[in-house]
């Protein structure tokens, strides 16, 4: 049997690859769930903390394009998510649609920022949003 840094090296990348192809559907799309969660309250936190006068409109803007980023982010992972049973793939369905409304809503206010649309209409929508997501976590 080998042994030494080669043999070492080889016995960590089969480790490596044994438990990265153990993830499941649902671990996956419970993780971008969690991740549309975060993006979804920070855009909530930002609008806020604009409506308050708490913040520069720059920042506001950029924080809402990173959340944005985040929730595309989040969509590909669940979209490009094979799934093996009706239940993974009916979660699949949910998960989509309300990174779908995170993903609106955070348009929205980012367009509001811009001058279209009202600032202080999204803030429910995003509180819509992760309410959505957060009925989503801990999988189907």
């Amino acid at each position: 049997m080998p042994t030494g840094p080669a043999a070492s090296g080889c016995l960590v990348l089969a480790a490596a690859l044994l438990l990265t192809g153990c993830t499941s559907a649902a671990a996956t799309m419970e993780q971008a769930v969690g991740q549309g969660v975060a993006a979804v309250e920070t855009a909530r936190l930002v609008v806020e903390q604009e409506l308050d006068d708490r913040t520069f409109t720059t920042t506001a803007k950029t924080t809402l394009g990173d959340a944005r980023r985040e929730l595309v982010g989040a969509a590909t992972t669940v979209s490009e998510t094979d799934v093996s049973t009706e239940t993974d793939a009916a979660y699949r369905d949910e998960v989509l649609a309300a990174l779908g409304d995170g993903l609106d809503a955070v348009n929205d206010a980012r367009a509001a920022l811009g001058g279209v649309g009202s600032l202080d209409a999204t803030v429910p929508q995003l509180e819509d949003a992760a309410d959505g997501l957060e009925d989503l976590e801990g999988g189907p």
